[in-house]
């Protein structure tokens, strides 16, 4: 009894799979998967179904939307630009490489010459292709750009500009708390996006000494981060303004469209272009943070006080060496030490 169970539990899973698509359960029943009768459609579900996300795999919903968007882009290629699956060549591989190079940065360029690599080896391992056309996918060297330095006045101010990306006049108080909030947890926990997305006001814990969150992270790993008393602050304030509001949420990032969930990642990366917008647009914000950013910088890669100021033209060591005096506190700092406390 219990074989059948466990032969009527796989039957239902292989349905699942398959799509109750008889044709991709014929496909399997061969030392190798028969992708001769299918059409691309069918040959890339298979692949999904088998070599991405087969039954036992065990993926993240974050892992299996960048598969799908890779997957997509590779599939848009093929129907638009080549003769299909079957019928590719080498001249095509090299024109989907020319084609993403020109889309998308060198990160995100790998990632999808992996997809299209897996899918090519796919096809040759299962009989589909003579040769294996993944030996042509090669990633391209173009450099990634360089990223801005940024001081630390200056995301600071950032965070604290969250509150002034709020528009809307009904609960603007609370709307406004509620962005503070975020944007000081951004700046003082080192959370990635969907962790801070997901906190709950719940997962805000005290011991003796100080409070903390407790954040399940990538791999379902939990940790413990520890909060500065300005973030407690803010957090215990919004949660008593909500109940003021008569807002009720589970979440501290909570949103006002859908009942007892999380603002999206896409509103929280447009909450924190608006902040930067706001502090660029400030008369207070020179571009001079640039400069401070590139002396800093100097001086963290060991350059002398004195090269360093005849290079960037101060007209004393004093001003100079009050950079490498705010390095110095930063480099002897703690592990219990936080930033922006």
């Amino acid at each position: 009894m219990e074989i059948e169970k466990k032969q009527k539990a796989f039957e239902v899973a292989l349905r699942e799979l398959t799509g109750a698509n008889p044709k991709l359960a014929e496909a399997l029943k061969k030392d190798h998967i028969d992708l001769e009768t299918l059409t691309d459609i069918e040959v890339i579900e298979l692949f999904w179904a088998t070599e991405l996300f087969p039954i036992y795999a065990d993926k993240s919903p974050h892992t299996r939307r960048a598969y799908k968007q890779d997957l997509e882009f590779v599939l848009s290629f093929v129907m638009t630009k080549t003769d299909g699956l079957k019928h590719l060549t080498v001249l095509d591989i090299h024109r989907y490489l020319f084609a993403v190079n020109e889309q998308y940065t060198p990160r995100t360029a790998q990632r999808k010459n992996n997809m299209l690599k897996r899918l090519l080896t796919y096809l040759h391992v299962n009989q589909y292709h003579l040769h294996n056309l993944g030996f042509h996918v090669k990633n391209q060297q173009r450099p990634e750009l360089l990223r801005r330095e940024i001081d630390f006045d200056e995301i600071e101010r950032i965070a604290e500009s969250f509150r002034h990306t709020v528009k809307r006049a009904k609960k603007k108080e609370l709307m406004e708390l509620r962005n503070e909030t975020i944007g000081y947890l951004l700046l003082t926990t080192g959370m990635r996006a969907a962790e801070l997305l997901s906190i709950k006001f719940t997962d805000v814990k005290r011991n003796q000494h100080t409070s903390y969150l407790e954040v399940k992270g990538k791999r379902d790993k939990w940790r413990r981060i520890p909060l500065t008393e300005k973030a407690t602050y803010l957090v215990n304030r919004l949660q008593t303004l909500m109940m003021i509001e008569e807002v009720a949420s589970p979440f501290i990032a909570f949103s006002t469209i859908k009942v007892n969930k999380a603002i999206t990642y896409e509103a929280l990366r447009l909450m924190t272009h608006q902040a930067v917008d706001y502090v660029a647009n400030e008369e207070k914000t020179p571009p001079h943070w640039f400069r401070r950013a590139y002396i800093t910088k100097l001086l963290a890669n060991g350059n002398s006080l004195i090269g360093v100021m005849q290079l960037v033209g101060h007209n004393s060591i004093n001003t100079t060496n009050g950079y490498l005096q705010s390095l110095n506190q930063l480099s002897n700092m703690t592990n219990m030490d936080l930033p922006f406390e």
